[in-house]
């Protein structure tokens, strides 16, 4: 009898102990993510200041050329490492998924994967140094940076495999450490080395120089972080190396087809300036303006989805690989109804301010009336970060790289077709067109991927309602009781207030029975 009553006990304390492990990860994710989020955002901090002190001290112009420069770096380390970090991130996280998994071994699966790649594409990428440049760069004189970029392809492939295992593993304190100090390294080389000149072969090489500190510093890091706490695994992996390059296949021609498509869209851009009648200085001034201004701008307040995108591949893949579907669905639908609701508000904020943001940048003011025209599809560029981390998480790989694809080639089209005929401003009709289809169709296969209900009106139509009260009202009390400025101070008060106002319009518009409803789904799902 007692021998009976000890094995009815047993599937009752594995329940509890898997509630309890679940509410626990709930807990890490939360707590990673906030984490993530204040390391990232100073770091956002210090990278946006950084940048606006390069566009005055070197030029829009030569800040256009590093930015080719990191495109085309960002292309070969992507097809060296084979998209590593994604590659370890989700595989060892599914390793993990299984009761007697391996992760140390598909590490060191992902990590010969990436040295395969690397030796090849880096010795094409420096034997053939001189087209590439003139091809890319503009100029064959930057073939000596090329070639010390092929150098370091290694080093940045082992690394990314290695922020991969950590992420699987929920230690994001050292990618956290490692980002800040890659950052910190970078940064304070190019001051450092910077003697005030405006040679932009010389500002490349400098460029080169601060990537190779911050490559391969954060690499022997990382490597010395993960032999310390490594233990002997016994366990044998679930998979062989055979199965996981079949695997990882698809996931590397995904990333290289995006970074090849990305690297070509920025390098037309400059070229269909000039066609449009702009000399090769104000094009690249332009596209200068565009990637150290505008895009940081827009982007600069999506720290907290970065953090949280980084964190959802390895639990997204987690819960799918052990069938917890309830979990997926959970999370699937409450990040993106908590994107629309920070997208839309910092929208808002963006189409109001833009044009004193894009002064206080140094941009002038063209890149404030760029920031507003772009303003209202910050929602779309939003969803795209955490999107992609659900559909990877979810094993649509192949969705992603075929979504990419036709976003892309919609982007390209647009740039050839739209930047001659209306210059600088083809650029936002490229970014509306791509960014609005690609996430409409990412949005459909989340949705349907985790078998969910896209309910429009709660989703998208609160935060839409709440944001205009809420400007309206502010905007209505700003003209009745202050005078109207556009001081950084009034600039925060009137934020602060907007957000005060829309997280009590959301507040009171979210009904009871929702609320009952997400009650029930945490008990469910984390045994509370």
């Amino acid at each position: 009898m007692f021998a009976v009553a000890r094995q009815a006990e047993k599937p009752a304390q594995g329940g509890q102990l898997e509630k309890r492990g679940i509410s626990m990860r709930r807990r890490s994710v939360m707590q990673d993510t906030i984490y993530m989020t204040v390391i990232q955002f100073v770091l956002e901090c210090l990278a946006l200041g950084f940048q606006s002190w390069m566009a005055r001290q070197i030029g829009a112009s030569s800040v256009g050329i590093l930015a080719l420069a990191g495109s085309f770096f960002n292309l070969a380390a992507m097809v060296a490492g084979g998209n590593g970090m994604l590659c370890a991130s989700r595989f060892v996280s599914e390793e993990l998924g299984h009761k007697n998994g391996s992760p140390g071994h598909i590490l060191r699966y992902g990590i010969t994967f990436c040295l395969l790649l690397t030796l090849p594409v880096g010795t094409l990428v420096f034997c053939f140094a001189e087209p590439l440049s003139g091809k890319f760069l503009q100029s064959v004189v930057f073939a000596g940076s090329v070639r010390a970029m092929a150098l370091l392809l290694p080093f940045g492939g082992i690394g990314a495999c290695l922020r991969g295992y950590f992420n699987a593993v929920c230690r994001v304190s050292v990618t956290a450490c490692c980002d800040a100090a890659e950052f910190l390294l970078r940064a304070g080389t190019l001051i450092g080395l910077w003697s005030g000149t405006q040679d932009p072969e010389q500002i490349c090489r400098y460029l080169v120089y601060s990537m190779a500190v911050g490559t391969i510093f954060p690499c022997l890091f990382l490597t010395v972080r993960y032999f310390r706490e490594q233990r002997g695994e016994r366990k044998k992996p679930t998979i062989g190396f055979g199965q996981y390059v079949r695997l990882a296949v698809p996931v590397a021609l995904g990333g290289c087809l995006t970074a090849g498509l990305s690297t070509a869209n920025d390098a037309l851009i400059p070229v269909t300036l000039r066609q449009f009648g702009d000399s090769t200085s104000q094009a690249l001034r332009q596209f200068g303006t565009f990637e150290g201004v505008v895009i940081p701008v827009l982007f600069f307040p999506s720290t907290i989805l970065c953090a949280l995108s980084g964190i959802l591949i390895p639990e997204i893949a987690r819960a799918n690989a052990s069938g917890n579907r309830e979990r997926v669905q959970y999370l699937t639908e409450r990040v993106i109804g908590l994107t629309f609701v920070f997208a839309v508000w910092i929208s808002a904020i963006l189409f109001k301010f833009g044009g004193e943001i894009g002064r206080w940048m140094d941009g002038g003011a063209l890149s404030g009336r760029m920031i507003r025209i772009l303003a209202p599809v910050v929602p779309f560029i939003y969803l795209e970060i955490v999107l992609e981390a659900l559909i990877k998480g979810m094993g649509k790989q192949n969705f992603s790289s075929l979504n990419y694809l036709a976003e892309y080639i919609i982007r390209i089209c647009v740039v050839l077709i739209c930047i001659p005929l209306f210059g600088f401003y083809g650029i936002v009709a490229s970014y509306y067109t791509s960014n609005v289809f690609g996430n409409c169709n990412r949005l459909r296969m989340a949705v349907k991927t985790a078998n969910l209900r896209f309910r429009f009106r709660k989703l998208v139509g609160k935060p839409l309602f709440a944001v205009s009260f809420a400007f309206l009202t502010t905007s209505l009390l700003e003209k009745c009781f202050f005078s109207a400025s556009a001081s950084v101070c009034s600039v925060i008060c009137y934020a602060v207030c907007t957000v005060v106002l829309y997280g009590g319009v959301l507040w009171l518009l979210r009904g009871r029975e929702e609320a009952r409803q997400r009650r029930g789904k945490r008990r469910v799902l984390f045994g509370r």
